[in-house]
């Protein structure tokens, strides 16, 4: 198991990727932190994280406020005593031409999006530094790295945190920690709901390989990257788009 004996923080781990990457981690051997904003689904994925014989904690906490992240890794910290690896996941999806966007609107999405990056990492890189040992994984979209119509709230955010990620590569390797983005493409999660099914038939023809992407496929990049095997790749944007974008 390439996990064995490591601790992981996944934000947004109530559902989606966050979910598939918790219970592949598990598989994996590693202890997890299942958080998300809905105590219920947080309470589901640790019964299901335990049902494949892996160990989970479930937290709530909104990983946009500085607060609530830090008493989150706390808690984690008195539970496992280590914490190895972050995946920070956690986003939000609003779906909105430039003109009609609120000011709410684009300010929920960047403190969620980019802020809770920053929030999330502040709040593990020190515990890391002092094992001289961490994973860092952030996953974005492919819209930080290409322009969307109707998202220029999640654009700006993804590639504010691609910036962000390398920036924080080249300041903490010295440390034994690794940073790397995920940047998938359309993946088959709950947020299709906010699009019609028009929209969704529209990028699928887009992307060369014929399908949207699946949660488990992104989650065995964040077993990568989390992995020993990843100690020599940092400051990396992996895009996962089925060739959407090339």
């Amino acid at each position: 198991m390439r996990l064995a004996g490591k601790t992981a923080l996944i934000t947004g781990s109530s559902s989606g990727i966050g979910r598939a990457t918790a219970l592949r981690f598990a598989r994996e051997g590693a202890h997890v932190v299942i958080n998300g904003r809905d105590e219920k689904k947080i309470a589901t994925v640790v019964k299901e994280v335990e049902a494949v014989g892996g160990r989970a904690l479930g937290i709530r906490a909104n990983v946009g406020s500085f607060a609530e992240v830090n008493a989150m890794v706390e808690t984690a910290l008195k539970e496992f005593g280590h914490l190895d690896i972050l995946v920070s996941n956690a986003g939000v999806f609003h779906h909105e031409s430039f003109l009609n966007m609120t000011e709410e609107e684009w300010d929920e999405v960047l403190t969620v999006d980019l802020k809770g990056n920053f929030n999330c990492c502040r709040a593990v890189v020190g515990p890391m530094a002092a094992q001289q040992w961490g994973r860092i994984i952030c996953i974005t979209a492919i819209s930080g790295l290409t322009g969307y119509p109707n998202m220029t709230h999640i654009a700006a955010a993804k590639t504010g945190t691609h910036g962000f990620a390398k920036a924080l590569a080249r300041e903490v390797a010295s440390s034994g920690i690794t940073v790397n983005v995920i940047a998938p493409g359309l993946v088959d999660t709950p947020i299709l709901v906010n699009m019609t099914e028009a929209e969704i038939a529209a990028f699928t023809k887009a992307i060369p390989v014929g399908r949207i992407g699946k949660t488990e496929e992104i989650a065995e990049a964040c077993v990568y990257f989390a992995s020993e095997h990843a100690a020599y790749t940092t400051g990396q944007i992996l895009n996962l788009s089925g060739g959407g974008l090339i």
